[in-house]
């Protein structure tokens, strides 16, 4: 089955508005056409790999202030059974209005139920799937401790889990931790992510059964080499990763398709695997709002962005 990922595009007034990462934070101005070629890109390189893009539409305005995250669909939720999508539960106050609109929008859009969640919980940002039945459940920046006994109830029979506990400013897994799983799977992990050693021999001991580790340095995790996106035996990942990490990948049996996200990521703090929430097996065959039939209307929209830049 190809694999399916639900998208949202960052809008026309897409600006910094929580400076809640170590990128953001300083609330650099952005250019919202630029931002939304970088969203298309990865759109499109999905979408010409084989897989399935559902898009989010556009939320109302009215008045309201932009949801200037929710481009990071990672922290929406998870598609946890079929129809039935548990919604995430944002640490960050300028991420709150999200909820809203997804419980709005998933239902009449997917007909999936939308449970809530009451610990903080980000979503699938901190849910590193190691194999179809194994997965780490990270915590201790903005997930909670709490969140890990809530996901963990909800894993289907016969699925194993590991709680590992994260440090700033890895404030995700997916900052840190990655599975690519093409011929030869790989666990990318950079050590010093996690809270203590001990947190990190075990997130480690639960990858090594399923993958070989991949340890990988500071610079390239802050430069969200673990936040790439593997797609097969390709890897959707961002510019500016070292020569030796892409050496490696390459020699173990992985095509680079490098990407740029000066502002997605560069600004915003968000990559590749950010930006879009993996649906799985629970996706069905039935996605509504597919990329594929809104390509050529979201291209023409992204014309009618603003270049000038934008501050919060």
């Amino acid at each position: 089955m190809a694999a399916a990922f639900l998208m949202s595009p960052p809008p026309p007034d897409w600006r910094i508005r929580g400076g809640a990462n170590y990128k953001s934070v300083a609330r650099p101005k952005v250019n919202p056409r630029r931002a939304f070629s970088e969203w298309l890109a990865l759109a499109e390189a999905i979408e010409s790999r084989g897989g399935a893009v559902s898009v989010l539409p556009p939320p109302p305005r009215g008045g309201a202030e932009p949801l200037t995250g929710l481009m990071y669909t990672a922290n929406a939720g998870w598609l946890r059974a079929p129809g039935r999508f548990r919604l995430a539960r944002l640490s960050v106050p300028h991420r709150h209005a999200e909820a809203a609109y997804l419980r709005a929008v998933l239902p009449p859009l997917f007909g999936w139920q939308v449970e809530e969640s009451q610990a903080l919980w980000e979503g699938q940002a901190d849910m590193c799937r190691l194999s179809p039945t194994a997965v780490l459940l990270s915590y201790g920046v903005r997930s909670s401790r709490e969140s890990v006994d809530e996901v963990a109830a909800l894993l289907p029979a016969g699925h194993s889990y590991r709680a590992v506990r994260l440090r700033e400013p890895f404030f995700h897994g997916d900052t840190c931790t990655d599975v690519l799983s093409g011929k030869t799977p790989l666990f990318m992990v950079f050590p010093g992510a996690f809270a203590t050693p001990d947190e990190y021999r075990a997130a480690r001991e639960a990858a090594s059964g399923h993958a070989e580790v991949l340890e990988i340095g500071e610079a390239d995790a802050l430069a969200y080499a673990c936040n790439s996106l593997a797609l097969g035996d390709e890897v959707l990942l961002p510019r500016g990763l070292s020569a030796g990490l892409r050496r490696s990948l390459v020699q173990h049996g992985y095509r680079l398709v490098e990407l740029d996200f000066s502002e997605l990521f560069g600004k915003g703090g968000g990559g590749p695997r950010c930006l879009v929430n993996e649906l799985g097996a629970n996706a069905g065959s039935a996605l509504a709002s597919r990329f594929r039939d809104l390509g050529d209307a979201l291209r023409a929209q992204g014309e009618a962005y603003p270049e000038a830049e934008l501050g919060a």
